[in-house]
């Protein structure tokens, strides 16, 4: 038992009991013999004030004290009633004993005064008696002179064995006492402190053990019963814990099986990555443009082969050198913009220019295109790698191109110009050639015979045909040179598209096709030049008519769609003239031609509104006007792409195909911008 706590706790309460009851024993002896010293003190006192009575008495008749008889016995029979009292005797003032008992021969002459408990009692200290409490009274004669002393006392021994004996006493019982509480102290202790401690340690040992399933007995003891249910609380957190430490072993189990396959990945990877900038050197030293690197400092770090060729400087020269050295050693022409976009270049942000310089072996200019990549490395340090690709054929090619550009504007703008020239010469001779023509037919017709006649009419008809190639020559002339005017006018979109029905009737007519309006109703006005505009979808129809087969039918459709703002020319608001495009819907009036022809192949959908795409095979060209797929100048398209996008509009085709034999047929789209409402046509 030893250190245990309940050995801790009996030594406790051993020394707890054995203090209190000597402390106890201590104040109750201390006590007992203070009470039974003054007890005899007071019996001393009262003895000897009787003897002192009687004694002044005899005084009081004149006897002197030396002669009064019988004093001795009185003083032997005080000690004798009261054998606790050692002594009693009476001295005369000079302090010689006048009479006194026998039971103790005390001198008083041979004591040591040690204290005073009062002017009367006396504390001496003698060698043969030890300790003496002496009690002194004054005896008085008649004349009320010191006649001499009684004094009575005892010895402390009394009191020793006295106080032995309460002091036995007192053991025995507060002794018996002790042992009893002692005893219910153990039972307490042993059954309601060490027993539950007892089974809480060896729950506690348990769950250090591992076994977390356990169920520890109600207790008694409010203050155990909590320790209990916060170690039974501790037990199931444990278990919840040890649950979750298992899982999270069995995941770090899982991750360090992860772990190793990644290391044995990475091990790989090591390996491929010494292979691979083995192989980056290699490539980048094989590379067929050239390769520069470059460190923070701006130093070359590395050079290919490829540079080396390209600049015309050794290899060893060039590495360890400054950037900006390296430029001026191949003199380069545009040194200020290479050295401010070199220091310009960022991670992440891969930029491009143009490096000029004259190569110091062949003695040529050359031309390079430069693709700067800036990356920083896990040091943090910032590299630089610049690829030249050798751009100098490129430059004469783009120089040739740009030459044979200039060229082509050149003739382009000589072949307007003769279109113009041409339109202009050739108006004035077919003008002249139709009224000759008109006036042979009108005022001369009766001279002549019908041959002849029929010969004047074909001329006129072929010459109202060139006329009509003319005009178209002429228009679109102004169209490319933006000198074609307009005259603005707000007009219903179905007014148009009969006027150029009307003007297209009789070629309907011809082919003996049909011809079928869908016109909607309540259409917003539109702004436009009617004449023009007329123009545009007559030319339109006029091709569906052409490309539609004999018999077949034909379509046209209006109607209002909303979609978003195309650039118009026919604003009131805005810059110049022009408004701002948003993703707000607007409306617009879109004429459909439908046609059941041969369609238009999907790669010339977009290319058929050029200049003089109708010309192709001059085999396929015929000289009337609607025969079935006769091609002509390639103008009429043109135009309407023209008139239709100075309207701030749009013209597109939408086919499945060209099929000559099947007629898929194709949709020509025409969209035109409403006109704004007036303020009259606002509703309140």
């Amino acid at each position: 038992m030893k250190g245990t706590l309940e050995k801790r706790l009996l030594l406790l309460c051993f020394f707890a009991l054995a203090i209190t009851i000597a402390v106890n024993t201590g104040f109750s002896v201390e006590s007992f013999r203070r009470q039974y010293r003054e007890g005899i003190l007071r019996r001393c006192n009262t003895l000897a004030t009787a003897l002192k009575g009687q004694v002044e008495r005899i005084l009081a008749l004149g006897i002197p004290l030396g002669q009064i008889e019988g004093l001795s016995e009185r003083c032997q029979t005080v000690t004798t009633n009261d054998p606790e009292i050692s002594y009693c005797l009476i001295e005369d003032a000079r302090g010689t004993i006048l009479y006194r008992s026998t039971t103790l021969p005390f001198e008083p002459a041979n004591s040591r005064l040690s204290g005073h408990i009062t002017d009367q009692i006396s504390i001496l200290d003698t060698t043969e008696y030890g300790r003496m409490y002496d009690l002194s009274l004054p005896i008085y004669d008649f004349e009320d002179k010191l006649a001499g002393r009684i004094r009575i006392g005892f010895q402390e021994t009394v009191l020793k064995v006295l106080t032995g004996e309460h002091l036995l006493w007192s053991l025995l019982v507060l002794g018996g006492a002790s042992a009893a509480v002692f005893a219910l102290m153990i039972l307490f202790i042993r059954r309601d402190l060490v027993m539950p401690v007892r089974r809480m340690c060896a729950t506690a040992t348990t769950i250090a053990a591992g076994d977390f399933n356990v169920k520890l007995p109600p207790m008694e003891s409010r203050e155990l019963a909590m320790l209990g249910d916060a170690l039974s609380e501790m037990a199931s957190s444990l278990l919840q814990r040890d649950v979750e430490l298992r899982n999270r072993y069995r995941d770090l189990e899982d991750a360090n099986s992860e772990l190793q396959l990644s290391y044995e990945r990475l091990e790989a990877l090591s390996g491929d990555l010494g292979r691979s900038r083995e192989m980056y050197r290699s490539l980048l030293d094989d590379a067929s443009d050239a390769i520069l690197v470059c460190d923070e400092d701006d130093r070359v770090l590395m050079v290919n082969k490829s540079a080396e060729q390209f600049f015309g400087l050794p290899r060893i020269r060039v590495e360890g050198e400054n950037i900006r050295a390296f430029l001026q050693d191949v003199r380069c022409h545009n040194f200020p913009e290479i050295d401010s976009w070199y220091q310009a270049i960022r991670p992440g942000r891969a930029s491009d220019t143009e490096i000029r310089f004259v190569h110091p072996l062949e003695k040529k200019s050359l031309v390079g295109w430069v693709t700067g990549a800036a990356i920083v490395g896990k040091s943090g340090r910032r590299f630089v790698q610049l690829i030249i690709r050798d751009a100098t054929r490129e430059e004469e090619v783009r120089q040739q191109l740009e030459r044979a550009a200039r060229e082509l504007e050149r003739l382009n703008m000589m072949k307007n110009s003769f279109l113009g020239l041409a339109s202009h010469e050739l108006k004035t001779p077919l003008t002249i050639i139709l009224g000759y023509v008109e006036l042979l037919l009108n005022e001369m017709a009766e001279r002549l015979d019908d041959g002849t006649r029929e010969m004047l009419r074909h001329i006129g008809r072929a010459s109202e045909r060139l006329s009509e190639i003319v005009r178209d020559m002429v228009d679109v002339s102004m169209l490319d040179n933006r000198t074609l005017e307009l005259m603005s006018q707000e007009i219903n979109a179905n007014a148009l598209v009969d006027s150029a029905v009307e003007k297209s009737r009789e070629a309907i007519r011809q082919r003996r096709q049909k011809l079928h309006l869908e016109l909607a109703d309540g259409l917003p006005m539109v702004r436009c030049d009617q004449e023009r505009m007329t123009q545009a979808i007559s030319n339109v129809l006029g091709n569906a008519i052409k490309f539609t087969p004999d018999y077949g039918l034909i379509r046209v459709r209006t109607r209002l769609v909303m979609r978003q703002r195309l650039p118009e020319r026919f604003v009131a608001e805005g810059i110049d003239g022009i408004c701002a495009v948003d993703n707000s819907l607007y409306p617009y009036v879109e004429i459909a031609v439908i046609d059941s022809g041969i369609g238009v192949a999907r790669n010339e959908q977009e290319t058929i509104f050029d200049k003089f795409y109708e010309v192709g095979d001059v085999e396929e060209h015929s000289s009337g006007k609607v025969a079935f797929k006769s091609r002509g100048a390639g103008l009429g398209l043109t135009i309407v792409k023209g008139v239709v996008d100075m309207h701030g509009g749009a013209v597109w085709v939408e086919s499945p195909g060209y099929d000559p034999e099947r007629f898929p047929g194709s949709t020509f789209y025409v969209l035109l911008p409403t006109a704004p409402p007036s303020v009259t046509d606002i509703p309140a």
